[in-house]
């Protein structure tokens, strides 16, 4: 099955409210749409409530839900995003379209005191489906396909069988692309405090892009 294929196939449950497992370039995640299939990522991860989903990013994804600290930070994040996987954390977007189609559970499970993470070249499965979410007005929230705090997987066999049985479509891709003995995730940088918020897969590339611009922005802000 095409790479497309799979992704009508996916776009078809989540709209269905079903819960999908498939693979992104960081290893194997679950992504939903609907509050149940929501619910059942956090029940079957055991993930605590507090902590918030990643919202599956694109530049129009970003424009719509994100405000920018300084406009100057979105052709970085855009460059950034072409290089590695990545994840960014900036306020939410009060009056964003793609937010106002959330439940009041859903948008409580992808934001956190007013800020929201988008998750960037997760992969091309993920981000074509991204895409035809957008094109719909809609986008897609999702976590690892891991039990909490124990580290990503990387291919479909090491996703816990508890997990893959719960799931309405698994879509398996082979080994993801940056698998690493350590299981390390997707860096994730925190642009409302310009801090670093995990250290993950290619943070050292991310940390000397990011220095470079960080110390302009800041010296033209003082």
């Amino acid at each position: 099955m095409t790479r497309h294929a799979h992704a009508d196939q996916a776009y078809e449950v989540l709209c269905e409210g079903g819960l999908v497992l498939l693979p992104t370039d960081v290893g194997y995640g679950l992504v939903a749409l609907g509050d149940e299939a929501i619910d059942r990522i956090y029940r079957l991860k055991g993930r605590p409530a507090q902590k918030p989903c990643v919202t599956v990013g694109t530049a129009a994804v970003l424009a719509d839900v994100a405000v920018l600290r300084d406009e100057r930070l979105r052709p970085w994040i855009e460059q950034i995003a072409q290089r590695t996987p990545i994840a960014i954390i900036n306020a939410m977007r009060p009056e964003s379209a793609l937010l106002a189609r959330f439940t009041p559970f859903a948008r409580a499970q992808a934001t956190n005191a007013g800020t929201i993470a988008t998750f960037h070249n997760a992969g091309r499965l993920v981000t074509a489906l991204a895409e035809r979410m957008y094109q719909d007005g809609r986008v897609i929230v999702g976590s690892s396909a891991n039990i909490a705090f124990t580290g990503n997987n990387y291919r479909l066999s090491d996703v816990p069988h508890e997990i893959r049985a719960a799931v309405d479509l698994v879509i398996d891709n082979g080994d993801a692309r940056y698998r690493n003995p350590d299981k390390l995730a997707t860096t994730i940088l925190d642009l409302t405090t310009y801090e670093f918020r995990r250290i993950g897969i290619n943070h050292a590339m991310i940390e000397a892009s990011w220095n470079v611009l960080r110390q302009d922005v800041l010296a033209r802000a003082s």
